[in-house]
């Protein structure tokens, strides 16, 4: 079995031997082992850095992206899509890494539970000296193996596509890719892919290291990649809503309809009581105006319980005038 590594690189120069040595001090021997290091136009020793590493290894493939401007993750792994051959896909970012140690194990349960479309890990966040586990998916069973569509109606929360290692031939046949040029597309993406799939095995293997960084666009956003960031819970939820409406299954996709409304309502709760000195009056006027252009404000539902219907009553009116 190969494994296709897929990791978007963009000033990462300081973490990325790091991350690619955590996949080749693991159990798998190399010839199991593809890694495509995919350059969206970093300004640093990125590609220098990653160069060398394909000296040293050789199944890594260097992508250099002919373009002047960052375009983002989803456009690096969507590259990276077209170039893999494995036979299942892990998605990693350059300045993350695994617990080498758990590699081979995880490897060895997707075996044994006959290859499903999908197979979720859980993370651990490091923020300097906070740590906390992330999707570890606490609604849904684990251990076993379900159908998609059962582990988002028993409250499956998409989150960061790092968490699911997916079969290329699974992700090929349903044309699963990202959507490129919007911000919390891990989110959009996971949703689909999970709803999609046939066979999904959740397990408690904390193999991936989540890390933050002083340099992570999170912490150094300016008021245009502010709204970026923010703006991009509406084209998730707008895209899941037009990915609903493909599907036959009734009760998925009032479901899934249900979940992009509370997307909606929690990104205007964000705004409206947002404290942030680049959310000033005129950035939450636009990020209002921009939803309503876009026929999702004010808020319609339906949501997932009445009482979240009634909150967005509530922010309707305290809103529509801003």
């Amino acid at each position: 079995m190969t494994i296709s590594f897929i990791i978007p690189i963009f000033n990462s120069e300081l973490y990325l031997k790091k991350c690619v040595e955590s996949i080749f001090n693991s159990s798998l021997s190399e010839i199991d082992i593809e890694v495509f290091l995919v350059d969206d136009s970093s300004t640093d020793d990125s590609v220098k850095v990653a160069k060398e590493l394909s000296q040293q290894y050789n199944s890594i493939e260097v992508i250099e992206q002919n373009n002047q401007s960052n375009r983002g993750a989803s456009v690096a792994r969507n590259l990276g899509l077209k170039e893999a051959t494995g036979d299942y896909i892990w998605f990693m970012d350059s300045d993350d890494y695994l617990d080498s140690t758990l590699v081979g194990q995880i490897i060895g349960d997707i075996k044994k539970y006959n290859c499903p479309d999908i197979f979720a890990i859980q993370l651990k966040l490091i923020d300097g000296k906070i740590t906390r586990i992330e999707c570890s998916q606490p609604n849904v069973k684990h251990n076993i193996v379900l159908k998609g569509r059962d582990a988002i109606l028993s409250g499956y929360q998409p989150s960061s596509v790092c968490a699911i290692i997916c079969k290329r031939e699974f992700l090929d046949n349903n044309k699963l890719r990202f959507y490129e040029g919007i911000s919390h597309e891990d989110v959009e993406f996971s949703m689909r892919a999970v709803a999609l799939a046939h066979s999904v095995y959740f397990s408690d293997y904390l193999a991936y290291i989540y890390t933050m960084h002083a340099g992570s666009v999170s912490k150094s956003r300016t008021a245009e990649r502010q709204y970026f960031y923010i703006i991009g819970d509406m084209y998730v939820a707008l895209s899941l809503q037009k990915f609903a409406k493909t599907i036959d299954d009734v009760e998925l996709q009032n479901h899934i309809l249900r979940w992009s409304n509370n997307i909606l309502l929690n990104l205007s709760l964000s705004v409206k009581r947002s404290n942030n000195p680049l959310m000033d009056k005129n950035f939450k006027k636009k990020v209002f105006l921009d939803m309503k252009n876009h026929g999702v404000f004010p808020l319609k539902g339906p949501f997932t319980s009445w009482k979240i219907w009634l909150l967005s009553k509530l922010v309707n009116l305290s809103c529509i005038h801003l």
